[in-house]
């Protein structure tokens, strides 16, 4: 399973969206499914999407109304992989949702660009919100390694390793100021916690 989306260029993988400005969007079944996890409109991800085809840069953002999602943490970020197909082209383009209160950033991003794009998005991040639940759809190991990376060069990092939770192997790192990074091992989910919400299990260590 892949996530495709077709601009100008009809092949008949989903559904058509007409944007605005007269482009036709298509997008796969698979795609508009990953949509409605993170409760952003197909159609007005579509009508986004070309404004970062016609740019054509290494990053594009915008802003789109999404759902507000109910879970131990409401501030979710999404990440996939997109392939976006024209006449002339197709490239593969990490996708990065941000859910925070029902209002959703959405960047397209060249996957090599991911490591320094997510320092700047975790310090960011860190600083606004207690807790952040990072999800993707298949275990991409490498987001998952930048973004443990990324955290160990901005903060001050006092415990790094594998620690067992509540009978689970999880790969973690935490903050003298409290700030922590875990991994369930072979999931697809990374949890951002701070101050009282990190497992006691982990603040043992670090007393």
């Amino acid at each position: 399973m892949r996530f495709e989306v077709t601009v100008d260029y009809l092949q008949g993988i989903g559904r058509k969206v007409l944007t605005s400005d007269g482009h036709v969007v298509e997008l796969n079944p698979s795609l508009e499914k990953e949509l409605s996890l993170i409760g952003v409109s197909s159609k007005l991800f579509a009508e986004g999407l070309i404004d970062a085809v016609t740019q054509n840069n290494g990053t594009y953002s915008f802003f789109l109304p999404a759902k507000k999602i109910s879970d131990e943490c409401e501030n979710v970020l999404r990440i996939f992989e997109i392939w976006i197909s024209t006449t002339n082209q197709t490239r593969k383009m990490l996708v990065i949702i941000i859910n925070v209160e029902g209002n959703a950033q959405i960047t397209l991003l060249r996957p090599e660009l991911y490591n320094d794009f997510s320092k700047d998005l975790i310090e960011i991040l860190a600083k606004r919100y207690i807790c952040l639940k990072i999800t993707m759809p298949f275990m991409y190991r490498s987001v998952i390694f930048d973004t443990f990376n990324s955290f160990k060069r901005l903060f001050d990092i006092i415990f790094e390793g594998i620690i067992n939770l509540s009978g689970n192997i999880y790969m973690a790192t935490i903050s003298n100021d409290k700030k922590a990074l875990l991994w369930k091992i072979d999931s697809t989910n990374i949890r951002y916690v701070s101050n009282n919400l990190i497992p006691s299990e982990l603040l043992r260590l670090i007393r």
